[in-house]
């Protein structure tokens, strides 16, 4: 590169005004010593970065050696050496705070950090208590590619329901900001929500390209998390069809005021069997999840909890009363089955309760603290995770159905349900 000849050539047809040559040739000049200076102050960076990095490594392995783990108090002089010594102020807890969010958002899906201002945000939208209707994942959060943003369930006759989104729609934008800058998924539910009848602009991909839409936010039915309804399953006989869309407060008493219903509906010759649909359910309270598989167990663990070490932290066990141990149950789920859905699906299988049909489930089994920071910041970690009764794993591996269905959604899949109820 410093030997290289530089060529000039005229272009054809252009004269050159012999009283601009001289200014001409000492431009060409000026851009050549610039470019050899600049060569230069090249070569010394880079001999001092060598210099920088050889003292390191000669510093490094005076102490403990190459493979030497970075410590906590070297994480402190590191960020001190960039508060005090970056070339601009810096804006330290703005630095520190983005950088808590990206380390936290790298340990998993669910644990996340808001600042002060976003948690004011997110507790300011949930009082209005009106949303989109969509239940949504966040993949790559933080990888150089961008994050992506899936909806995963879409509550029934919910604003997003009535524009006709579904499950696997991605969602690229909300608000106007791009969701390949999101951090985590609670950021995307903060942007969907907010108050009644406000308007929330979204682009979406449904596979057709980006489109453009204006969700109208409205408050959920109390009653849009269950239905329920009876199939005729032939010689008199009726197999009862109940759908949990989502675990909010109050499901437990709804799902047994259905089962109830179903009972009474079905006539003199009785259930033949309940078709238990968590098909596209993501879950929600636990609590409420634990209180159905409370209605068709007697005895032993429904669930369990084990912290670091695999400490068990907590068992939820069932309790006679009340229990309805005799109606035949399928549990019908799919790949969008997840964490509260799982974990009564599960308690049924290693019950033998039920028998479940379907999919592979999502499999997210985690338990999440929420901490509040003393500047007001919130730092929500996962500390524990899911277990079935026999003690097996549901996060990252999910619940395998002990009938797998290809095709598990639609009517089709009710009524293979219905038809395995019925034999």
């Amino acid at each position: 590169m410093l030997g290289q000849e530089f060529t000039f050539s005229r272009t054809p047809g252009l004269e050159v005004d012999p009283s601009a040559r001289l200014g001409h040739h000492e431009k060409v000049r000026w851009s050549r010593s610039s470019l050899l200076l600049g060569l230069s102050l090249g070569v010394i960076s880079t001999l001092t970065l060598q210099w920088a990095i050889s003292e390191a490594d000669a510093s490094r392995g005076k102490g403990k050696g190459a493979s030497a783990p970075l410590e906590r108090q070297q994480f402190h002089d590191s960020l001190d050496v960039v508060l005090d010594r970056y070339v601009e102020p810096v804006d330290a807890p703005e630095v520190m705070s983005r950088g808590l969010k990206h380390m936290v958002a790298g340990l998993d899906p669910y644990s996340h950090y808001l600042t002060a201002s976003e948690r004011d945000l997110a507790t300011k939208r949930q009082r209005q208590g009106a949303d989109a209707g969509l239940v949504t994942a966040l993949h790559g959060a933080g990888n150089q590619g961008g994050a992506e943003l899936e909806v995963i369930a879409v509550h029934p006759r919910s604003p997003a329901d009535k524009l006709g989104l579904t499950p696997g729609t991605r969602i690229l934008a909300i608000r106007g900001r791009p969701c390949s800058t999101l951090l985590s998924n609670v950021e995307a539910q903060v942007q969907l929500s907010g108050a009644a009848g406000e308007i929330v602009g979204l682009t979406i991909e449904r596979g057709s390209g980006p489109e453009l839409l204006d969700v109208e936010l409205a408050k959920p039915s109390a009653e849009a998390g269950v239905s329920a309804a009876l199939i005729d399953a032939g010689g008199g006989r009726s197999v009862g069809h109940l759908a949990i869309h989502s675990f909010r407060a109050g499901t437990g008493e709804q799902v047994k005021r259905a089962l109830a219903k179903l009972k009474s509906g079905a006539g003199g010759q009785g259930l033949a069997g309940v078709v238990l649909d968590l098909r596209g359910n993501p879950g929600g309270e636990v609590d409420e999840a634990v209180l159905v598989a409370d209605l068709f167990i007697a005895a032993g663990v429904l669930t369990r909890t084990r912290g670091r070490g695999g400490v068990i932290m907590r068992e939820e066990l069932a309790t006679q009363a009340g229990t309805d141990s005799e109606t035949p149950l399928i549990v019908l789920q799919d790949r969008r089955s997840a964490s509260a859905a799982e974990l009564l699906a599960v308690a049924l299988q290693d019950n033998r309760r039920a028998k479940v049909m379907g999919e592979r489930s999502f499999g997210k089994g985690t338990v999440q603290e929420v901490i509040g920071i003393p500047d007001g910041s919130l730092l929500t970690l996962t500390v524990a995770r899911y277990f079935s009764p026999d003690d097996r794993a549901i996060d990252g591996q999910g619940v395998t159905p002990d009938l797998v269905v290809e095709q598990a959604d639609g009517r089709a899949a009710v009524e293979a349900a219905a038809r395995e109820l019925a034999r």
